[in-house]
C-alpha cells in the first residue's frame, strides 16, 4: 500500500492522515482506500482530489466561517492536555481529541439543509470550458489528483460524514459542506454512491452495485436539475456504465 502516515502538517488536522505520491492506476488508488478502511473498520476514509494546496486553504476558510470550531457548549473534559492553557481551552482546534466539537457542529448544520435548497440557490450550469473539464474527469477521474493524496481516516457513520474532517466549499457560489453532504447523502440511500474523495473543484462517490432502470432514471434526472441541459453529453458517459458493478461517479461542486 502506498499511503503512509502523515510525516509533517502544515495544516492542523483533527483526525489521522496518510499521504501518497499520485497514482497512475485508479484500481490501485480503489484497492489501497479500502485497505486503509479494512485496517480501521470503525472509520470511513476520505481522499483528497484536485489542487490539494487550494482545497486546504478553502477547507481552513470554510471551517472559520461556518464556525465549525466553536466549541462553546461542549464538555471539555476529555481533551488532551495541550487543548488548554492555564485552565482555559485555547481557542481552536487541534487535536484527534477534539473532533467530536467538529463533527457535532458540522452535524447540527447538516440537519439544517436540505437538497432542495442547492437547486434554489446555488447554480451549477455548467459552460463549455465546465462541461468539457467533466467529461475529461469523468473518463480518467486519475487525472484530476495532485502530486500528493491525502486520506482522512474519520470515525464516523456514513461515507459523507467524513466531509466533517475536511470541509469544503468556501465561496459563495459554490455549494457548501452541508450541501456537499446533503447531496451525497441522497446519491448514497438512492443511487448507491458513496463518497470516496474532495478537492478544490471535484467530488467522487463510488458505487459497487448495478443502476436498476429506476435508478438510472432517477440519477439522469437529477443530474440533468443539477447541471443543466448543456451536461447531456457528460450525463450519457456517466449512464453508459450503469451496468457495471464499479464506477466513480465525478461531480464538480464549484461554479
Amino acid at each position: 500500500m502506498k499511503f503512509k502516515p502523515l510525516s509533517s502538517k502544515d495544516f492542523e488536522y483533527l483526525c489521522d492522515v496518510y499521504e501518497s505520491e499520485k497514482y497512475n492506476s485508479q484500481a490501485e488508488l480503489l484497492k489501497d482506500w479500502r485497505t486503509l478502511g479494512e485496517m480501521y473498520p470503525d472509520s470511513k476514509i476520505l481522499i483528497t482530489l484536485d489542487n490539494l494546496g487550494q482545497a486546504q486553504y478553502t477547507s481552513m476558510h470554510s471551517t472559520s466561517s461556518h464556525d465549525l470550531d466553536d466549541a462553546e457548549g461542549y464538555d471539555l473534559s476529555s481533551l488532551d492536555a495541550i487543548c488548554f492553557e492555564n485552565g482555559e481551552h485555547v481557542g481552536y482546534l487541534s487535536t484527534k481529541s477534539e473532533f467530536f466539537i467538529r463533527l457535532g457542529n458540522f452535524e447540527r448544520r447538516c440537519k439544517e439543509t436540505i437538497l432542495e435548497q442547492i437547486f434554489q440557490e446555488k447554480n451549477l450550469l455548467l459552460n463549455d470550458e465546465s462541461l468539457s473539464e467533466l467529461i475529461s474527469a469523468q473518463g480518467n477521474w486519475i487525472s484530476i489528483l495532485d502530486d500528493s493524496v491525502y486520506a482522512f481516516r474519520t470515525i464516523v457513520n456514513t461515507a459523507e460524514d467524513s466531509l466533517a474532517a475536511f470541509p469544503n466549499g468556501y465561496f459563495s457560489s459554490d455549494l457548501d459542506p452541508f450541501e456537499n453532504h446533503a447531496l451525497c447523502r441522497h446519491l448514497r440511500e438512492n443511487y448507491a454512491y458513496s463518497l470516496i474523495g474532495i478537492g478544490a473543484s471535484y467530488l467522487a462517490l463510488n458505487r459497487e452495485t448495478t443502476l436498476n432502470p429506476a435508478q438510472t432514471s432517477g440519477l439522469t434526472e437529477l443530474l440533468l436539475k443539477l447541471y443543466g441541459e448543456k451536461a447531456t453529453s457528460w450525463i450519457e458517459l456517466v449512464m453508459s456504465k450503469k451496468d457495471e458493478s464499479q464506477h466513480v461517479l465525478v461531480l464538480r461542486y464549484t461554479e
